[in-house]
């Protein structure tokens, strides 16, 4: 879960640092294999039926 309700405006699809498979992050001891920027904006995307009923969805 992202989340922020502080601060200025966040845009989590698109990191303000961007994913570098290259170097480790945490508790990752070696490089990343399998996550780079785009793998992280992709988790983002939702197909065009969930965005019809999410954008229906009046709250």
């Amino acid at each position: 879960m992202l989340c922020s309700t502080e601060g200025p405006s966040v845009d989590f699809k698109r990191p303000v640092n961007p994913i570098d498979p290259e170097q480790t992050f945490g508790v990752a001891k070696e490089p990343l294999k399998f996550y780079d920027s785009e793998v992280h904006s992709a988790a983002f995307c939702l197909p065009s039926f969930a965005k019809k009923s999410v954008n229906s969805k009046v709250i």
